[in-house]
């Protein structure tokens, strides 16, 4: 079998020689040019049958179309060439499917034709290539491009077309489709295409701003209606869509090279919905489209000159392949290795991976700010600022994004710097600072994780309730606009044709102006219901950072890798530092809202004056138009031409003025679009690289505290960050402001330009006329009043009509510009003093809450330092959460102003109704339908006028809006301080409930060793010397608990009378540093006068008082501290007291034989308050067997009352089951708010209780208690 292998092998390599040598030596350049000249297949159609067969499978019945080639002998040659349309379905159905979708779609003359690839085949004589010699050649030519086997089918049938194949893009959210398709047109030289660009709307909405952008690189367009925007692509825009509508483009072209070639034409396709909650525009939509454009090239081959090529093709090719088997064993050993090695180095850079992502990040920041140039130049001058509220909501949601992620990277960097700040002091190793620093990462990466899983989850249910909500406020609105209808009509059966049409122009208005604020009240809604969204989520990630950093780090403390103290004083600088982290985000945070309030400021300025511009344009054609009519009524007066050749001429001219007006909105659509590639270009390019150098400074500063050696200051680094960010805030705010106005510019120049082109033709409309009546008017008729204007000023002047409008408006313009000006100015001005207030308002916020929290703190008589830095956590929480966001107060008050609007319009209704209603029963009038029309009527332009003046009414209201929101912020405050105290009362109530269920613990034990003695004493069982031994061991406990009690009162009182030395105060590592400025800021220097001495001292009294204060506080901590340690050491002794009753009770049980049934039953009595489960665990202490119901635990407890070996036994028992309630007790006592970890309960402040009995039994109670199945 191997042999058999390796002669295969053999052959088919010299198989490969043969076909190389014949490749190598008989290129097709050699011996045939290239042609594409396609109109010559109509002259070969009529040879033998012996000429070349080719094929394309046309139908499901295999149909054949035959193409015959000159004879074989003929000095011609022929280059066939054909173009293959090849179909890109991304939902991987046939072509052919494919295809009569297409035809339900679209009516296109021509057939379409299924692209289904045969296989090329031949009637042609097989000459040369049918001899025995060429044979494995022509088997070997088979089996080589076996992997990539797709026959090239060639069409030359000039009567049929060319299959034109669509290509459908994946349907959008909103069921838009959208193809493309081409038809080849075989009857001209070069072949010409007609391409169909089909858009099908099925969705139940309108669409708007439909743009399409078609690739033509390759091709030449020859008959199209698309503006060529950019090179290699062409624009074509179509304003709006109605649903369920659709809509072709076609255009003609031809191919640019006619050589064998694929090209890839694609379409895209953008589109926007005003009802859905989002500016940008959606899309694009893509729609696939490949030409293959093939030369079929037939040569007459000389067999002398093949014969010599396959000899010395031979040999060269054994050259060839000797060297390359000699290369390939060289260099594949060396390619291996680098392999590895660069494997190896990608994996090794895996956590630095956000330096590939910074530029798609640039990318995506730098178009951004594209939809300001879109609202410019796309939007329609109605809805532009509309547009531009969208955009600053929009804009809004971005930046806290971002600041968002850059106050994650501060995070970290402040981390990085706390755990060096250790490394440096000597507190912790290298190892463990990196693995400490290694898992904070990974903590942080999985909470993104998971936060990325909820918010995606929450965003699907938010949409989903958001359209549902829209969709019945539509329904509900449509039935109303439906039943005003069929209210009209039953009322207008009876008026005349004028009411009738003034009723319904006024009821299109009014709906057209409630469904308008209908849909900007749910977009005003959907974006606080995102907004509320994101604040949740925001809030919930810097609550977790919080509570990872603490938890890893008593997690490190258990480990062993920190110290408690040195834990403790980390937790202290960490929240530190976030406080002055939390303060100086406030000012960024502030100085961004500036800059984005600013820039909408500008924006609007912007906006105004391109609006000014239209308002200009259409001022001009209506004072135009109305001088022409004024000019033809006075013509009419005085002329002797007929009143009907008047009339024709007069609209004769009215249609000169439309199509005036038509191609001046041509040409500055075509204008501003073309210009808009331009500005675009050059915004991102700018926006790219000012990106890109902030990037870079950021990376370089946070790399500041990535070094594990040395320390840093971190309220320095946090001063930094603040320079830097605000800073950059600055520039880039400064950039963009200059390109809008740039842009702005740009467009008034354009719109300028063509405004006078379209002056220039209104001031030619009225002497055109004028020159048409003069041919009206008979021979010798007075002409004088053509000449004449009845109006000084009026069109018979020599300007024209239009011709003073302009520079009037252009006056006009000027003026407002300047009003303009000095209010966003005045805005200016605002807007930093509201920063100012703004960011004292935060400082006096936060020195609010900590005075709060410092007096909460301090009011407690006792106050442990585990349970101090567990409030200060809580209070970082609290802090965290305190900033005034970007997004969610400007959403919150366009929902409650709009809210008011709804309820004042509402208001005024329901007034105006009333008063209509009174007038009606007051004014009895025979005609009914007359009088409920009209009152019907001026219903309806009441409501309309309301709908005109709620501009007027949101400056009062929003007054109260800013009120009302003040209010709810005072109220979010308040509760949280409220969380606080309450916080703090659930500490000492967990410490009142343990004392208060020891003490109850051992009334019971004490009323339990009465009962039992008393039934011992009834029974008669006494035994003297057992009981007199019991008690002694009771006493010999009690003693010696409080011996060490003793000794831990003295250790307490001697951490008593030195302070400074009580374990609850973190250690200070400048202490030396902080005793010497104490010493300077007390020093008084004798030499000076008294007032320079003064002086001094006001100049440092805020530094004493501060100092004090500080003084004062750490004393407070200490005496609570101190307080703790009193209360915990009684809190022992009373376990310890407990826990020799519980051992004397044990006792008891077992000389009394008391069941544990019966002792279960007098427990529930004497403990009504306890739960279940611990008079389980009492019961399990007392008497040697498990409680009932447990047969395994009796099997094991049986024997315990006889014999002296197993007396003992159950002695030992007894004594660890006593034992075991204290233990448990402690236990459950110590236990905090993390489930899953072991509680411990703090032996650094206080020395462990010991009593006899207890070191040898508590290793059998612990194993007993897991055995048994009770948790204690």
């Amino acid at each position: 079998m191997l042999q058999g292998h390796f002669t295969v092998k053999r052959i088919t390599i010299w198989s490969f020689v043969l076909n190389i040598q014949v490749v190598c030596l008989c290129p097709p350049s050699l011996f045939s040019p290239w042609c594409h000249d396609v109109t010559r297949r109509e002259s070969v159609l009529g040879y033998s049958a012996r000429h070349q067969l080719l094929g394309y499978n046309t139908s499901k019945e295999g149909s054949w179309i035959t193409a015959q080639l000159p004879p074989p002998f003929s000095d011609k040659w022929e280059s066939l060439s054909c173009i293959h349309v090849m179909q890109h379905d991304p939902g991987g159905k046939s072509a052919e499917q494919t295809l009569l979708r297409m035809d339900d779609a679209m009516e296109i003359n021509g057939r379409l034709v299924s692209s289904t690839e045969g296989p090329l085949s031949s009637s042609a004589s097989s000459g040369l290539w049918g001899r025995p010699l060429y044979t494995p050649l022509s088997y070997l030519s088979k089996i080589l491009p076996l992997r990539n086997r797709r026959s090239t089918l060639t069409r030359y049938n000039s009567g049929l077309t060319l299959p034109q194949i669509q290509s459908v893009a994946p349907p959008s959210s909103y069921e838009v489709k959208f193809h493309k398709c081409a038809q080849v047109k075989l009857d001209t030289d070069p072949p010409q295409l007609t391409f169909f660009l089909l858009i099908d709307n099925k969705d139940g909405t309108d669409l708007s701003q439909l743009a399409i952008r078609d690739s033509i690189s390759g091709i030449v367009p020859l008959k199209s209606k698309g503006r060529v925007v950019e090179r290699g692509y062409q624009a074509f825009s179509i304003d709006s869509l109605s649903a369920g509508s659709k809509v072709v483009v076609n255009y003609t072209a031809h191919i640019r090279s006619h050589k064998t070639e694929v090209l890839d034409l694609p379409a895209f396709l953008t589109f926007s919905n005003a009802s859905q909650n989002d500016v940008s525009m959606f899309g694009p939509i893509r729609a696939n489209l490949t030409l293959r454009v093939n030369s079929t090239d037939r040569m007459y081959l000389n067999h002398g000159v093949h014969f010599a090529g396959f000899v010395v093709g031979f040999f060269v090719t054994l050259v060839l392949l000797s060297l390359g088997f000699l290369v390939m064993n060289l260099i594949g050993l060396r390619s291996r290795l680098n392999l590895l090695r660069q494997r190896r180095n990608r994996r090794d850079s895996v956590p630095e991976y956000a330096h590939c992502n910074m530029s798609e990040t640039i990318k995506d920041e730098a178009a951004f700010e594209d939809k300001m140039v879109d609202t410019m130049v796309l939007e329609d001058p109605q809805n532009m600022y509309q547009a531009l509220e969208n955009l600053e909501m929009s804009t809004l949601l971005h930046a806290t994004k971002n600041l968002e992620a850059t106050r994650i990277q501060i995070y970290k960097d402040v981390m990085s710097s706390l755990l060096g700040d250790l490394r440096s002091r000597g507190h912790t190793s290298a190892q463990a600072q990196q693995r400490l620093l290694s898992v904070l990462h990974g903590q942080m990466l999985g909470m993104e994780g998971r936060l990325k899983e909820e918010r995606g989850a929450r965003l699907a249910a938010l949409n989903g309730r958001c359209n549902l909500e829209s969709r019945e406020e539509m329904e509900a609105e449509h039935r109303r606009e439906a039943a005003e209808k069929n209210q009209a009509e039953l009322l207008c059966q009876h008026a005349d044709q004028q009411e009738l049409l003034h009723c319904s122009v006024l009821l299109e208005k009014l709906h057209k102006l409630s469904q308008s604020q209908l849909q900007r009240i749910l977009l005003v809604r959907h974006e606080e219901a995102s907004g509320k969204l994101q604040r949740q989520i925001i809030e919930w990630r810097r609550v977790e950072l919080h509570k990872i950093f603490s938890e890893e780090l008593e997690e490190a403390t258990r480990m062993g890798e920190l110290e408690k103290s040195t834990a403790k004083s980390l937790q202290h600088d960490y929240f530190a530092c976030q406080d002055q982290l939390e303060e100086m985000l406030d000012v960024v945070l502030a100085n961004h809202r500036f800059v984005l309030a600013e820039r909408n400021a500008q924006r609007r300025f912007l906006v105004h004056s391109l609006h000014s511009l239209n308002s200009l344009i259409s001022d001009s054609f209506s004072s135009t138009s109305s001088n022409l009519d004024r000019w033809f009524t006075h013509i009419r007066r005085g002329s002797l031409v007929s009143a009907e050749q008047i009339d024709q001429l007069q609209e004769k001219t009215q249609k000169e003025l439309l199509m005036v007006r038509q191609r001046l909105d041509e040409s500055l659509s075509q204008e501003t679009g073309a210009m808009r590639c331009g500005l675009i270009k050059k915004r991102r390019d700018l926006i790219s690289d000012m990106l890109r150098v902030h990037k870079q400074r950021q990376k370089d500063l946070s790399g500041l505290s990535k070094g594990l050696e040395g320390r840093i200051d971190v309220a320095q680094h946090l001063q930094c960050w603040r320079n830097l960010l605000t800073a950059h805030s600055l520039e880039l705010a400064e950039l963009i402001n200059n390109l809008d106005e740039e842009a702005a510019a740009d467009i008034r120049k354009v719109t300028m330009r063509v405004i006078q082109g379209a002056i220039t033709e209104l001031k030619a409309i009225q002497p055109s006329a004028a020159q048409a009546l003069l041919t009206l008017l008979p021979p010798g008729a007075q002409r004088s009043l053509l000449q004449l204007d009845p109006e000084p000023g009026g069109p018979g002047t020599a300007q024209g009509p239009g011709a003073s409008a302009l520079p009037q408006g252009q006056e006009r313009l000027h003026q407002e510009g300047k009003a303009a000006l000095r209010t966003l100015s005045c805005s200016r001005e605002a807007l930093r003093g509201a920063m100012e207030r703004e960011l004292q308002e935060q400082r006096e916020l936060r020195a609010r809450c900590r005075a709060f929290f410092s007096c909460l703190c301090s009011s407690q008589l006792t106050l442990s330092e585990d349970d101090r830095l567990r409030m200060k956590l809580e209070f970082q929480k609290c802090l965290s959460v305190m900033d005034r966001c970007l997004v969610l107060p400007h959403a919150v008050s366009r929902t409650k102003l709009h809210n008011a609007l709804a309820a004042w319009r509402k208001d005024s209704e329901q007034q105006m109704t009333n008063m209509q209603s009174k007038g009606k029963t007051n004014d009895a009038r025979p005609k009914a339908d007359t009088s409920d029309l009209l009152l019907f009527q001026r219903r309806l332009e009441d409501r309309i006028q309301l709908c005109e003046k709620e501009k007027e009414t949101e400056r009062g209201l929003m007054d109260g809006v800013t009120v009302e929101m003040r209010k709810e912020r005072e109220d979010d405050l308040r509760s949280q301080g409220d969380s606080l105290a309450m916080q703090m009362a659930t500490i000492h109530y967990q410490k009142a409930e343990r004392r208060t269920k020891v003490l109850e613990t051992s009334r019971a034990m004490l009323t339990l060793h009465s009962l039992l003695i008393q039934q011992l004493r009834d029974r008669k069982s006494l035994e003297r010397q057992d009981m007199a031994q019991s008690i002694n061991n009771h006493c010999m406990g009690l003693e010696e608990a409080e011996q060490q009690l003793q000794k831990e009162v003295k250790v307490l009182d001697g951490l008593q009378m030195s302070p400074s030395r009580v374990p609850t105060q973190r250690e200070d590592p400048d202490e030396g540093e902080g005793e010497s400025e104490e010493e300077r800021m007390f020093q008084v220097q004798r030499d000076c006068r008294m007032t320079f001495i003064l002086q001094g001292a006001l100049y440092k009294s805020d530094q004493v008082l501060a100092l004090l204060a500080e003084r004062l506080q750490e004393m407070t901590g200490n005496n609570q501290a101190m307080e703790d340690l009193k209360e915990q050491m009684e809190l022992r002794r009373l376990y310890a007291n407990c826990d020799q009753d519980l051992e004397f009770a044990s006792g008891l049980v077992r000389q009394s034989q008391v069941s544990a049934e019966v002792l279960l039953e007098a427990l529930r009595l004497l403990l009504p308050t306890l739960p279940e489960s611990e008079l389980l665990s009492i019961t399990d202490a007392l008497c040697p067997k498990q409680h009932p119901g447990s047969s395994s635990a009796e099997q094991e407890h049986s024997g315990c009352a006889g014999g002296g070996e197993q007396s003992s036994s159950c002695q030992t028992e007894g004594r660890s089951g006593a034992y075991k309630y204290a233990n448990y007790a402690k236990l459950h006592c110590g236990k905090r708010e993390t489930p899953g970890k072991e509680a411990k309960f703090d032996g650094k402040t206080a020395p462990q209780i010991s009593s006899p009995g207890s070191k040898r039994c508590c290793t059998t109670v612990g194993w007993r208690g897991r055995k048994g199945g009770h948790s204690y």
